[in-house]
């Protein structure tokens, strides 16, 4: 995916030699992995970075790379209203997982070989003999890491990090939930992850989980038991989940500052599986539907509810779970969260909507 990412940077940026175009294929390899070996000088490099930066309303959030890769531009408006450490948390997180592919240096010469074949194509801003030229000086000293030119400096002001592009849509929630760490160092952070089918909460916390110390509950383990499922209940918005025993197991837990033992439920089996013990951690994360119902009371720091169009969610659950489930879905468990999120007001009554 760099050929096309590499072009398109190059037509938007016509100031950029031949350096510059290697440094975006070194980046779009290797990411910033070179940028995080002293974590406090980093910190303090980004702090002093950022104090001297104006904003630029027309500067994008994120340019791509290629390799799942973006820089993250510091000017930008969107950028501007991030943490320093947020922005810290995706960068250090994203060098350390492209440090541990093993295809960086393979990657690297092919970038460098599309590069080649684009500026003979005359779609580079520089010609292919001056890109010749360049790469073998720089070939011949061992390919290291460069900088920008003063020339592409002079006509971009070029200030970012390179990110993971799968955190974008989550940065906001990352500021705010390392917001609530820095406010309550003494006591667990608790997030509560709602919304509809595949929406992407699954997605969303194993995301969080990666960038965090923390515990994670799933809502699907804490399905009604069978002998339970009176019509009653099941008549109730949100009642085909056994919200008391999260309660008791999981929330109580937490605010008390224990450990927390709990057990997820078999649906195939209809037996609780052998309990689980998670030790206390600075952030935990309740995930699923019915994360936000109200028996819950006031119990989490922050109410996050994911949304999602009925075209992209009957594609996603067709492609992950097939027809037969899709129909299941359609005919049941979709109505049962509308009710949900009609009854108790769940996306108006969120702190954050994704």
């Amino acid at each position: 995916m760099i050929p096309e990412k590499l072009k398109y940077h190059l037509h938007t940026h016509p100031a950029a030699l031949p350096q510059d175009a290697v440094k975006f294929c070194y980046q779009a390899a290797y990411g910033g992995g070179h940028l995080i070996t002293d974590p406090v000088r980093v910190a303090q490099y980004l702090a002093a970075e950022r104090a001297g930066l104006t904003q630029n309303p027309a500067m994008p959030l994120t340019e791509p790379l290629g390799r799942g890769l973006v820089r993250l531009n510091l000017t930008s408006p969107e950028a501007a209203s991030l943490s320093d450490s947020a922005i810290l948390r995706v960068f250090s997180s994203g060098a350390a997982h492209v440090l541990a592919r093993e295809d960086n240096d393979t990657a690297f010469v092919q970038a460098l070989d599309q590069l080649t074949s684009l500026a003979k194509s005359g779609g580079t801003p520089f010609s292919a003999d001056a890109l010749a030229a360049y790469l073998d000086v720089y070939r011949a000293e061992g390919c290291p890491m460069v900088s920008h030119t003063p020339e592409y400096r002079a006509a971009y002001t070029p200030s970012y990090r390179v990110i993971e592009e799968q955190y974008v849509p989550f940065l906001p929630l990352i500021d705010r939930i390392d917001a609530l760490l820095t406010s309550h160092p003494d006591r667990c952070v608790t997030v509560a992850i709602d919304g509809h089918a595949a929406s992407g909460k699954t997605t969303c916390t194993a995301l969080l989980s990666a960038l965090y110390d923390c515990n994670v509950f799933h809502m699907d383990d804490y399905f009604l038991p069978f002998d339970r499922k009176t019509p009653e209940r099941l008549a109730e918005p949100g009642g085909n989940v056994d919200y008391e025993r999260f309660r008791a197991e999981v929330l109580d837990s937490i605010l008390a500052g224990k450990p927390v033992v709990h057990a997820a439920f078999d649906c195939q089996s209809g037996t609780l599986l052998p309990p689980k013990t998670e030790g206390i951690k600075p952030l935990s994360i309740v995930e699923g539907s019915y994360a936000h119902h109200p028996y819950f009371g006031d119990a989490y720091d922050l109410r996050v509810a994911i949304d999602i169009d009925a075209d992209t969610q009957r594609s996603r659950i067709l492609a992950r779970n097939g027809e037969r489930m899709l129909a299941m879905f359609e005919s049941r468990w979709i109505p049962m969260e509308h009710r949900y999120f009609d009854a108790h007001h769940i996306f108006e009554n969120a702190d954050m909507i994704l």
